[in-house]
């Protein structure tokens, strides 16, 4: 090689280095630090050891960690909220499976327990739940395990509350009713007058402080209102009745049908105890829409009020197949209270979809799910992108900030390789999964008559 002419550090002394000499370097070779500079996408420096280790830095080299809760401490996010997305059978689920599982030994090894609880509308969480002691919850018609949208929570009192608890309950109790009835009547939002109507059924309830009121106490007083009801709401009993009588048909119809022995009664005792996470699993409601849709929203209800509860502990709330429940208002809603004060209650959140379109299709409709979905995308700090069906790839480099760089890799990534958006932060990650993580995370048996597969070709295991 012909000699070069050594360039200098210009501009810089000897003061704040470490060691020997003034640093040179032939014109036509950089430091890492000059090229994230010049080409800061192929060239990011890694974000060091903040969580477990997930796989390889493809860019940067080494190893990637990371770990939503420590992410945020670490201040390299701003908000403890993730999104995955990825067209089927590329390894979406399988990542974050191996995260929990990983999560959960970290977590206990450093004495810091944390509170895990999925949505899983399609019962594939069951068998990582079981390894790791999680309480699963099989909620289905007719079933013999209840839960209580209306309950305040572990940790909250439910005896002669102070008066802004007081307030908080009824606020609560009252938007739960709301959005199932809306689900249950097939609308959008209630009229004003209804949702008056329901704030008050809820005010009444909670204002007894004698047992956690459930929704065949709403029913009972739809079918019966008190002249009190109807002074609270400034109009006559004949009035009142008239008025009630959608929402008694429909509340009616709900317990008899659709939530019958799932939400027509107190919650059932002992559920999970002491279990370090829990498991929703509704698959057995996935072939019936409009079940499905109310338990939904009367579950993500009761599990708002669990999740506040862990007063003591990180939580980690975890949506998965979320394109299932991102056209219900009920649900954004209630993923918007969690991104919203998850860093007030100390509550972390991830969303997993086939595509960020599942929430940007919201966005373009301009109704009351769509600007809610919209504040969603706007407050999501980490983005995980598997591999995006061209379909998709426009539409995030329009919407989402993507380079063309970085939007052109997407159509092309292998299984289990993902671009990650933390914060300002972009790294490419090859995903390493274990071979016993296999046996939790596959979600092919059924197309197998039940074999176990091999792990595919592009999954490095360990």
């Amino acid at each position: 090689m012909p000699d070069i002419p050594a360039r200098g550090n210009r501009g810089r002394g000897r003061r704040g280095w470490r060691g020997g000499g003034r640093l040179t370097l032939p014109w036509n070779v950089a430091t890492t630090a000059h090229l994230c500079v010049a080409n800061p996408w192929s060239i990011e420096a890694g974000l060091g050891e903040h969580g477990v280790f997930l796989g390889a830095n493809r860019l940067a080299g080494g190893a990637f960690h990371f770990d939503i809760i420590d992410a945020y401490e670490a201040g390299l996010i701003q908000g403890p909220n993730m999104v995955v997305s990825g067209a089927g059978a590329y390894g979406k689920s399988a990542i974050i499976k191996s995260y929990v599982h990983r999560a959960a030994a970290l977590s206990a090894l450093r004495g810091r327990p944390r509170f895990t609880a999925v949505i899983d509308p399609k019962g594939e969480w069951t068998l990582l739940g079981d390894r790791l002691g999680f309480a699963t919850l099989r909620l289905r018609p007719g079933g013999n395990l209840r839960v209580n949208p209306l309950d305040v929570g572990p940790g909250i009192p439910t005896t002669a509350p102070a008066d802004a608890e007081l307030g908080d309950q009824t606020a609560r109790r009252a938007a739960v009713l709301t959005a199932l009835l809306a689900v249950a009547l097939g609308q959008a939002d209630l009229p004003v007058g209804e949702q008056r109507l329901l704030t008050a059924v809820a005010r009444h309830l909670t204002n007894r402080q004698t047992a956690t009121p459930t929704l065949l106490d709403v029913r009972r007083l739809l079918a019966h209102p008190d002249q009190t009801l109807a002074a609270d709401l400034d109009t006559t009993h004949a009035e009142l009745l008239d008025r009630r009588r959608p929402l008694l048909d429909a509340c009616a119809t709900m317990l008899e049908q659709d939530l019958r022995g799932i939400c027509d009664g107190p919650t059932t005792p002992g559920l999970w105890n002491d279990a370090p996470g829990l498991i929703l699993d509704l698959s057995a409601l996935l072939t019936h829409r409009r079940a499905l849709r109310l338990v939904l929203t009367a579950a993500a209800g009761w599990l708002q009020a669990v999740m506040y509860g862990q007063t003591h502990q990180h939580t980690i709330t975890i949506l998965d197949e979320a394109w299932i429940a991102l056209d219900d208002l009920a649900i954004v809603r209630y993923l918007q209270d969690q991104w919203r004060l998850g860093r007030q209650w100390g509550a972390a959140n991830i969303l997993i979809t086939h595509a960020i379109a599942d929430l940007q299709s919201q966005v373009d409709t301009r109704s009351a799910t769509a600007r809610i979905a919209e504040g969603l995308l706007n407050t999501t700090s980490v983005r995980v992108y598997l591999h995006q069906n061209p379909e998709h790839v426009s539409h995030l480099l329009t919407t989402m900030g993507l380079t063309s760089t970085e939007a052109a890799l997407l159509g092309d990534l292998p299984p289990f390789t993902a671009l990650w958006h933390i914060g300002p932060h972009t790294t490419l990650v090859d995903h390493l999964i274990t071979d016993d993580e296999w046996t939790l995370a596959d979600t092919n048996t059924a197309m197998r008559a039940g074999a176990r597969s091999d792990p595919p070709d592009s999954v490095q295991v360990l």
